[in-house]
């Protein structure tokens, strides 16, 4: 979640200092301070920046209470396992002072931490309210993201073949990634042994949807289940937005995070699941290379 938010993060001055209002400048002076606490990675200090109802809405229309989902993110750098880190760079192409106690920021940004190919881009818009004398962020609202306009995208994921083995406080897993035919597509083996319950296999094909400009990426395991998944650059990790089909005929919508820590270490997760309207468990596994890479 900390990575989530760091991408309303206003660094760039794009209009000159003089003939800008005293609550423009303002505003503009909160900005640089989230700034600042965003690159301490200070989340009590994040915190103080969001109104107590603050929402965010990502570029997959994911919507996050910030509150909440802050908590989450100091709770996960305490147990050291974390979201992918975003690197944005970001540029405020305007402030507007729509009452003398509301803002409205828009600005673009771009994915600088992405590790092959054009760096996904986006707009963002961050609605700023005073209160109390402080100015503070009560919502941000991010475009759909760029991705690479070929099927050259799925290079981004070449770092995931070669043999690996996760570990999690609730499950093990072995996992085979290769390429498919003329590297067009990766086909992902996956063993998994949970702490409760029984043991599954599944196999998944991870490829470019032409017609949808996006990789996507569909599921079949042992237990009679299909998956299917959207894909996103986050800087150096992945996002991936799922929805399953159980063989009871229950669904779950979940999101899972591949963050990668070096060439032989990653993070997956699994969060904020869905199953037929009622929260679902959260998984996470730290997942290492068989063999390790020089």
């Amino acid at each position: 979640m900390l990575a989530v938010v760091a991408s309303t993060a206003l660094a760039a001055e794009t209009q000159p200092t003089a003939g800008r209002t005293e609550a423009e400048q303002a505003v503009r002076g909160a900005v640089a301070a989230y700034r600042q606490a965003l690159d301490q990675q200070d989340v009590d200090a994040i915190v103080s920046f969001w109104t107590p109802e603050a929402d965010y809405v990502d570029q997959l229309g994911r919507v996050y209470k910030i509150h909440a989902g802050l908590t989450q993110a100091k709770k996960l750098a305490q147990e050291g396992m974390h979201i992918a880190h975003l690197a944005p760079k970001t540029e405020t192409l305007g402030i507007r002072l729509v009452t003398p106690d509301v803002a409205i920021e828009d600005g673009s940004f771009e994915r600088i931490g992405a590790l092959a190919g054009p760096a996904p881009q986006g707009r963002y818009t961050t609605v700023w309210v005073k209160r109390d004398g402080h100015w503070l962020i009560d919502g941000v609202r991010e475009t759909p993201m760029h991705l690479e306009d070929s099927s050259d995208a799925i290079d981004d994921l070449g770092w995931m073949i070669g043999e690996w083995v996760a570990e999690g406080p609730h499950a093990t897993a072995e996992i085979s990634c290769s390429w498919g035919k003329d590297e067009s597509y990766i086909v992902t083996q996956l063993k998994m042994k949970p702490v409760v319950g029984e043991p599954f296999s599944a196999t998944q094909v991870i490829g470019w949807d032409p017609s949808q400009q996006k990789i996507r990426s569909f599921m079949f395991d042992s237990r009679g289940g299909f998956n299917e998944g959207q894909w996103v650059n986050e800087g150096d990790g992945w996002i991936v937005r799922s929805v399953e089909s159980h063989p009871n005929g229950k669904r779950t919508a979940s999101t899972k995070i591949y963050s990668r820590v070096d060439d032989n270490t990653a993070l997956w997760e699994s969060i904020d699941d869905d199953v037929a309207g009622q929260a679902g468990a959260e998984l996470r596994l730290r997942i290492t290379r068989k063999q390790p890479q020089k």
